[in-house]
């Protein structure tokens, strides 16, 4: 499975949670499925390969900024998916934050990335050929 397939299931599973009212889990899901779509493109950066295999958001985002063009706001969403995905695994002390209202934000959260990595982080001709060749 690759990553974007594996982004669309957690994707998903965020969803299910949240629809279950597990709203905890859900910001946790939505963080894991962003920073899968993230790490979907990756391939069609410089030095994207040294960020596929591990959990830095902020330094995958800027990888695809460098090539595809920076935004604040998505800066700003990848920051805050850093911050919840260790926090909402492993709260330390109240949960009260995770509410609907916020696993809601996050679900949207995670459609804004997926917007940019559907819309804006485009492979060339020259990216697939490069791909395919290696």
């Amino acid at each position: 499975m690759n990553f974007y397939d594996n982004a669309l299931e957690v994707h998903q599973s965020a969803e299910i949670l949240y629809k279950n009212e597990h709203y905890r889990m859900s910001v946790s899901t939505s963080c894991l499925a962003m920073e899968l779509y993230l790490k979907s493109k990756l391939y069609l950066t410089e030095k994207g390969e040294d960020y596929a295999y591990g959990h830095d958001a902020i330094n995958m985002y800027r990888e695809l900024a460098n090539r595809f063009g920076f935004d604040k706001w998505l800066f700003e969403i990848v920051k805050l998916s850093r911050k919840y995905f260790n926090e909402s695994r492993y709260p330390h002390g109240d949960t009260a934050i995770y509410t609907k209202a916020f696993a809601q934000e996050f679900l949207g959260y995670v459609a804004d990335i997926k917007d940019f990595i559907d819309n804006e982080c485009i492979a060339t001709v020259d990216d697939l050929k490069d791909k395919y060749r290696k």
